[in-house]
């Protein structure tokens, strides 16, 4: 061996001690798995068990016609997808995909340490695709988990580093990391009313199974959800998409704190944004826009007969173009106007209106008071109203009555003499509608009794074992209308 060989030898030896002597997180323990190490205790993959029952014809398929005359029967079917989703407080408060918990008989999370826990559903926002699911702790179980670190996604960069954690393609707790690719992208996706707002881009791979995971930035805080891939091929192509934090943390706020959010108040439903093309010189001085150019805005298509919008003197077919000052040409920037807004001052809504007379266009500016919008005040799992206590429908529940977990609250407890005792409400009952809104959890149940808490009576659509019906609740019970009963 010659003494340059020796001599090179030696240096990698001596490079390898070295490096050995070097403490762990010297070089290896980067921003990258500093986040993952922190959030690892935070993902929790949900499976979701579905019984559904589906027409069968036991000779389709045998070339032999319509089964002889025999008729088709009733076959029930069962099985499982899994998804995941990330514990946003100490108290086990989980939020995923609504997608990934739809049509769901029975709901379970497993969580890092490997405990298994059944997850009642505390509400879904279809909307934003977002469901609020609750741990439920285990008898003499006093369990705690670390709080979420809440990000935004208002100042994200092109390129900035995010990582992403979910059981892809069932593997729990796999890491991804990427880039912010694009901000406020809008998507519309087959079979949905309305397409997606301000969704953030990512290259970071999302799979099967990584739907309702957290997508966090390198201080590990939450930015988004992920929730869809752009894809040819069925797998990840570098093109994912999350719910950008500012929808989530809404939804959380008014399932989980008891906050009803500015929208949700203002009791608008929009289309998709509007434009008015070729505004005629003269309609454009007049109305202060551009002439020969556009004008884009959100058509009101629908308004909850209680909301502030309404009692402000908002109309049907209203264009909504600017909200204190703002534009908003689509639903994101109109998201971002309400956040901006000082809640307690009067909200400035721009609209044009078409008289239906005379065609002509006027230009309003409409102030909403939004004073006395309630604050935020802890929600406990079993709610009040009309002397009926009411909760989710819980794994054991849903087994019990053989339903869905998202069918509607059921009816735990009814106190004597009160109007829902009178009328006949009973323990097991399921309350699936309030004035014709559709209840399918214990936080529409909420968000309806705030909405319609100074009504003196109250249309409730029940159901109780495989008959349904009305039910007419009042405070003073004995002139409620109805006869109460099934």
């Amino acid at each position: 061996m010659n003494k340059t060989t020796v001599g090179f030898v030696i240096s990698a030896l001596l490079v390898g001690i070295a490096a050995q002597s070097r403490p762990l997180d010297f070089e290896r323990r980067t921003p990258v798995v500093q986040v993952a190490e922190k959030l690892s205790q935070s993902v929790i993959t949900i499976k979701t068990d579905v019984r559904k029952q589906i027409l069968v014809d036991p000779f389709q398929g045998f070339g032999l016609g319509r089964n002889w005359g025999m008729g088709s029967f009733i076959q029930e079917k069962n099985y499982s997808s899994a998804g995941s989703g990330v514990i946003v407080n100490h108290d086990g408060i989980v939020i995923t995909n609504a997608h990934v918990v739809q049509d769901a008989n029975r709901l379970t999370g497993t969580t890092t340490d490997g405990e298994e826990y059944d997850l009642t559903m505390i509400g879904v926002d279809n909307d934003f695709d977002l469901a609020v699911l609750q741990i439920e702790p285990k008898p003499n179980q006093n369990r705690h988990f670390p709080d979420i670190d809440w990000g935004t996604s208002s100042d994200l960069m092109m390129g900035e580093t995010v990582v992403l954690m979910g059981s892809a393609l069932t593997f729990q707790n796999s890491v991804s990391v990427g880039v912010v690719s694009a901000v406020e992208r809008m998507i519309e996706v087959p079979n949905r009313p309305e397409p997606y707002f301000g969704m953030i881009q990512t290259d970071a791979a999302i799979n099967r199974g990584n739907s309702g995971g957290p997508l966090v930035n390198i201080r590990g805080e939450l930015i988004g959800i992920a929730t869809l891939i752009a894809t040819e091929g069925g797998g990840s192509d570098g093109i994912g998409f999350a719910i950008p934090v500012e929808r989530v943390k809404q939804v959380y706020e008014e399932f989980v704190e008891g906050m009803v959010s500015l929208e949700e108040r203002l009791g608008l439903r929009m289309v998709n944004p509007y434009t008015v093309e070729r505004i005629h010189p003269s309609q454009a001085e007049r109305l202060g826009l551009k002439a020969g150019g556009s004008i884009s805005g959100l058509l009101a298509i629908k308004l909850e007969p209680h909301g502030l919008a309404v009692e402000a003197g908002l109309q049907e077919s209203d264009l909504l173009i600017q909200v204190d000052g703002k534009d908003v040409s689509n639903r994101s920037e109109f998201w971002r106007a309400l956040e901006e807004h000082e809640i307690g001052t009067p909200l400035i809504a721009t609209v044009l209106r078409v008289d239906p007379n005379t065609g002509q266009v006027d230009r309003i500016n409409i102030p909403i008071p939004t004073k006395g919008m309630p604050g935020a005040g802890v929600i406990e799992q079993i709610d009040s109203w009309f002397g009926m206590n009411v909760a989710g429908i819980t794994n054991e529940i849903a087994d019990k009555l053989d339903v869905p977990i998202d069918e509607g609250v059921v009816v735990v407890s009814v106190d004597g003499g009160s109007a829902a005792g009178v009328k006949g409400l009973s323990p097991g009952t399921l309350i699936q509608g309030i004035e014709g809104y559709k209840i399918q959890t214990i936080g529409d149940f909420r968000r309806l009794r705030h909405m319609l808490q100074d009504r003196g009576t109250v249309k409730f659509q029940i159901r109780q074992g495989n008959r349904v019906g009305e039910v007419s609740l009042s405070r003073d019970w004995g002139s409620s209308q109805g006869n109460g009963r099934l």
